[in-house]
């Protein structure tokens, strides 16, 4: 169970963003064996599962919408998304596909990362959870559509936990040496009696489940005994201001000015613009990966997190030049 930090990713979820805008961020499910819940689906929790079951040559859907003011961003440029908690790998004659509200097709320029198929219609080697980028998914129209598909005339019982979508930012360099990684264990509680004995109740001592596998999990064979909650502290030194502040000049939200390529805090790629305020300063969760160079899930390089601290403070060290601190803590 490697813990290394290297350079950390942050994979900003947009379909929550969208849903605290109040612009966006629904999904509903049609053309067949999923339940009208699908709404859950959104926010980064894959605790709770819908399912279906299909038991003949079908096809479903859910359809996701994104706060309108991004459907220009993603007309083009390259998006993570991730399906959490799902059990794809149970059938060969199911397959999925993420496109356009209209496909039925790949992903464009699909680039897996974890446990996602290479080719169109062909096997998920592993129940838990995909994360892949692509470019042009939704095209212009600010949906997307996750399309699942019964093959043969088999009966398929499909789970989804949670799915997410959004843009990915690295930090410009690694963290300083004095970052600190802790894990927490505030579900559990002891108190002695009069009479010396320890009792002890624990609320809860590890993430929570997603479906029938653990958080994280891949595959049906427990290999991930960790517990305790993460905690992360750390550090970055000298920074330029473009890294880590907008462009506040002028402000202009409306879709013109962001198919025209007017930055501004809601397509700027400063730390401030791609994930504290797309977050909320804590609101939402994000995916932290803290050495972005290492998918390995082997390597427990993943986590649901949210910003623990009220303010974000960065330090003027030099000319154009900062300082900055982040606590993470993983959430569930």
């Amino acid at each position: 169970m490697a813990q290394n930090v290297g350079t950390p990713k942050f994979y900003i979820d947009y379909l929550s963003y969208s849903r605290a805008l109040g612009a966006g961020g629904t999904a509903t499910a049609s053309g067949g064996y999923l339940p009208n819940n699908a709404d859950s689906l959104i926010g980064l929790n894959p605790t709770q599962t819908i399912s279906g079951t299909s038991t003949s040559q079908a096809f479903s859907s859910v359809d996701f919408t994104l706060y309108d003011g991004m459907e220009n961003i993603f007309a083009t440029d390259t998006m993570w998304c991730g399906i959490f908690g799902h059990n794809f790998a149970d059938s060969d004659d199911c397959h999925w596909a993420v496109g356009g509200k209209t496909d039925w097709a790949w992903a464009p320029n699909l680039i897996p990362i974890v446990n996602t198929p290479t080719a169109f219609r062909t096997t998920t080697e592993y129940n838990g959870w995909s994360l892949f980028n692509c470019t042009g998914l939704g095209g212009s129209s600010g949906d997307f559509r996750l399309s699942l598909a019964n093959a043969n005339v088999v009966e398929w019982d499909v789970k989804l936990g949670s799915v997410g979508l959004g843009k990915e930012y690295t930090m410009p360099h690694s963290p300083d040496l004095n970052l600190k990684l802790s894990y927490e264990y505030d579900g559990v509680k002891n108190i002695q009696t009069k009479g010396g004995a320890t009792l002890s109740n624990a609320s809860y001592t590890k993430p929570a489940d997603w479906g029938d596998i653990g958080a994280w999990q891949l595959g049906t064979n427990v290999s991930n005994f960790r517990s305790g909650r993460r905690v992360w502290d750390l550090s970055f030194s000298y920074l330029s201001d473009t890294d880590v502040m907008p462009n506040l000049g002028v402000q202009n939200y409306e879709a013109d000015d962001i198919a025209s390529g007017t930055e501004d805090i809601l397509t700027g790629t400063d730390f401030f613009s791609s994930v504290w305020n797309k977050t909320m300063g804590g609101h939402l969760p994000f995916i932290f990966q803290p050495d972005g160079s290492n998918a390995d899930p082997k390597a427990d390089g993943f986590a649901i997190c949210r910003f623990d601290q009220s303010s974000l403070q960065y330090n003027l060290v030099a000319n154009n030049v900062y300082d900055v601190k982040l606590k993470i803590r993983e959430c569930w």
